[in-house]
């Protein structure tokens, strides 16, 4: 083993044990982000992409709706007792899945959109780069265009 690798695994360790060490003193929040954040766990596992955007936006969203329960939390009781109540509220339930559903529904719709935004700039693009090509075909004349063998065979046939 190397020192370096020493040094990760070591510190490592320290890491679990610290988040360890927190989690024992703030376990009704952890119970509730746990329970909360279940959707996030369950879009995890069932992104492959190595980006991770259903992760992101389902996690995002999701945490969004854990937040104001965990903050309700921290300014009534923070005890078993309140976070077993807040748990048991079938809104609690709506609002952190619901938020979930939501991050869901951004990463399927948002690419769609994002597509159609490119597309009509895009278009937007090519037609502005056709309106200069006539204006330069008028001022400098068809060969300007790419038109030099058409511009010819108009002169060569008789009228």
């Amino acid at each position: 083993m190397t020192a370096g690798s020493a040094n990760s695994a070591a510190t490592r360790v320290i890491f679990i044990f610290i988040i360890g060490g927190v989690a024992v003193f703030t376990l009704p929040t952890v119970l509730i982000l746990g329970i909360g954040m279940l959707p996030t766990v369950a879009a995890m596992i069932s992104d492959r992409r190595k980006e991770k955007y259903a992760t992101l936006c389902v996690g995002c969203m999701n945490f969004v709706g854990v937040l104001p329960f965990m903050i309700k939390l921290w300014t009534e009781d923070h005890s078993y007792d309140n976070a077993f109540k807040v748990i048991g509220d079938p809104f609690t339930w709506l609002v952190m899945f619901g938020a979930a559903a939501l991050g869901w529904a951004i990463y399927f719709v948002a690419p769609g959109i994002v597509g159609m935004f490119i597309g009509m700039r895009t278009e937007q693009r090519v037609q502005r780069l056709r309106r200069r090509q006539r204006d330069l075909v008028e001022e400098w004349g068809p060969g300007v265009a790419g038109g030099r063998r058409d511009a010819e065979e108009k002169a060569d046939k008789p009228r």
